[in-house]
């Protein structure tokens, strides 16, 4: 049977490469083919690089919380196109979990990645969105880019900390020209807005380390921010999809770059012709680190299951955690939800061991599978 691995990654446990190769490793008797998932946040850069034969680049860069952190970006020569995640340059999971709070955490070193693309030639950048503990609206990916901002009393705001509330002023003349001549591509599953309650500060505020009693005031820096960022530009992105992706670095890239947003997925099937390797191969698998009943609203392995629904090709779900009542979603083209924690344990345990525990609920799944064909071939 030919088979198409393609699992987004399993936060804080394995990558997707290395979900994928967990399919492989369990399935010797059959011809699996990998494609790397990632859907703007953390993997993006592996991601693009695995599908369109690019390289790794590392250069020193100012991390989150503002220390000297050597950060990775893509890089595709022949399409002289950088591939930048957020989640690298201010990531949560580089974010000290022991200070964890927006006002510690800058989006900077993002800034600088767009600096060291743009001296390396790129004609087009990737933009990944997603992963990100901040939410200072892009302003420092802007400081970084020549962007100042200024309080009430005509001081330059630092980097940290992050003061959102106090910016008085914009001066967009210093900005690096050279983001206006560059083909911008933000990648991102995240649709919300800038601002309310489906906007950047309310629905992720608090797993960057607000309190709940915090988000009304930030979201209300967040929209007189905007205003401050409108009255420079002359364009009001605030309620433009994508705009609350990353903490606002969305708005401030729709605001101040000539963007095209589109959907991470869709952006690495298209560059990876992934639609192509599905045709080919007679099933899909797919999964995450959690599937639940919210995943339906488009999260990666949906769409993987409706890419291969297109070719009449189905799809098994492998998850660490299916938080739903349901074991299938037929209409979903997903025919069977699958977990592969295997006996009782801790979720450190379970993710600790996430590689062999997929090994294992594939080896099991896949039994079944070829015992049923092998009864079909009985009967027949």
């Amino acid at each position: 049977m030919k088979i198409l691995a393609a699992i987004d990654s399993f936060k804080g446990s394995m990558t997707s490469e290395k979900a994928n190769q967990s399919v492989k490793d369990a399935l010797p008797q059959h011809d699996v083919i990998t494609f790397p998932i990632a859907d703007g946040g953390e993997g993006t850069v592996d991601a693009f690089v695995g599908v369109m034969n690019g390289e790794v680049k590392k250069a020193t860069i100012t991390g989150v919380n503002g220390d000297a952190y050597i950060g990775q970006w893509g890089w595709v020569e022949q399409e002289k196109t950088a591939v930048i995640e957020v989640a690298e340059g201010a990531g949560l999971i580089q974010a000290n979990k022991e200070t964890l709070h927006p006002k510690n955490h800058t989006s900077y070193g993002v800034g600088e990645q767009i600096t060291q693309a743009l001296n390396q030639g790129a004609s087009t950048i990737i933009l990944g969105l997603g992963g990100s503990a901040t939410t200072d609206g892009g302003l420092g990916l802007l400081q970084a880019l020549g962007v100042v901002f200024k309080d009430a009393q005509n001081k330059e705001l630092k980097k940290l900390p992050v003061k959102l509330g106090q910016v008085h002023s914009i001066d967009a003349s210093g900005l690096d020209e050279r983001v206006k001549k560059v083909n911008w591509l933000l990648a991102s599953d995240v649709s919300n807005p800038l601002l309310g309650e489906k906007g950047a500060v309310h629905v992720f505020g608090e797993q960057k380390g607000l309190s709940k009693d915090e988000l009304s005031t930030y979201d209300k820096n967040m929209s007189e921010f905007s205003n401050l960022v409108i009255k420079e530009t002359g364009k009001d992105q605030r309620f433009t999809e994508g705009a609350g992706a990353a903490g606002g670095i969305g708005y401030a890239a729709l605001s101040f770059f000539p963007c095209e947003f589109q959907s991470g997925l869709s952006l690495l099937a298209e560059k990876g012709n992934l639609e192509q390797f599905i045709q080919d191969v007679d099933l899909v698998i797919t999964g995450e680190g959690k599937f639940d009943d919210q995943s339906l609203g488009g999260k990666v392995p949906i769409g993987i299951s409706r890419l291969a629904k297109k070719h009449s090709v189905p799809a098994l779900l492998f998850a660490g955690k299916i938080d739903s009542d349901r074991t299938a979603i037929e209409e979903e083209n997903l025919h069977a939800l699958i977990p592969i924690v295997d006996a009782p344990m801790t979720l450190s345990e379970a993710m600790e061991n996430g590689q062999p525990l997929l090994l294992k609920a594939v080896k099991r799944s896949m039994h079944l599978i070829d015992l049923i064909g092998k009864i079909k071939g009985m009967k027949a």
